[in-house]
């Protein structure tokens, strides 16, 4: 089994964990092909709710997160470092940097989703696990990240953090609270009369927002 695939069900439990306050370990899961269905539907311009990057919510107590932030996962890149975003090759005809490649990427799927952020979890051969996000993730943190990286480069602005450091820093009461502000209720409709979840796509909207 592809080592990629592995870690990308470590990270679901991983956030699981996190959301439930350690109690449970299947809020989220990987989306249909690693988010590649809401890339193809895209294509005819039609939306898929929650399948957009690496990262479903399987149960809806976790939606929020899910409404608020597309989450990529990646593993192995081990030639690779954050450190290339800035270094640029001197070598004619170089290969494009690979972390230039995954933020575009997560840039792309959360525009898709209409998502207020965008994260990229990464872990290297034998190195810890990081995550790089934008400043307003950042701002929601409790405590000030310690060895936090910011890097401005082309437009692009991105904070760079250990995920342990980022999960202990940024609480899922602050992601609820936030969802709050820009999630509406909206008149039921007939499927949404006998809806019990706390999260519902037919029975909730995004207010519009500035990225």
């Amino acid at each position: 089994m592809p080592k990629g695939s592995n870690f990308e069900r470590d990270i679901c439990k991983l956030l699981s964990k996190w959301w439930s306050n350690n109690k449970r370990d299947d809020i989220f899961w990987r989306t249909s092909g690693s988010g590649a269905r809401a890339t193809t539907r895209s294509k005819t311009k039609q939306k898929t709710f929650g399948q957009y990057g690496d990262v479903q919510a399987t149960d809806p107590i976790g939606q929020p997160l899910i409404d608020l932030c597309t989450i990529e996962i990646k593993r192995g890149y081990s030639k690779s470092t954050f450190a290339d975003l800035i270094e640029d090759s001197t070598t004619a005809n170089a290969k494009p940097c690979m972390y230039a490649k995954f933020i575009e990427q997560a840039r792309s799927d959360y525009i898709l989703a209409d998502a207020l952020w965008w994260m990229l979890i990464v872990k290297r051969d034998r190195k810890k696990t990081i995550v790089i996000y934008p400043p307003k993730i950042f701002n929601l943190t409790i405590l000030k990240l310690d060895k936090c990286k910011i890097f401005r480069k082309k437009k692009v602005h991105v904070h760079i953090s250990l995920l342990e450091d980022f999960l202990r820093c940024l609480t899922p009461d602050h992601i609820k609270d936030y969802h709050k502000d820009y999630i509406t209720d909206i008149p039921e409709d007939d499927d949404c009369k006998n809806c019990t979840k706390p999260t519902c796509a037919s029975c909730f909207i995004k207010n519009k927002h500035k990225r």
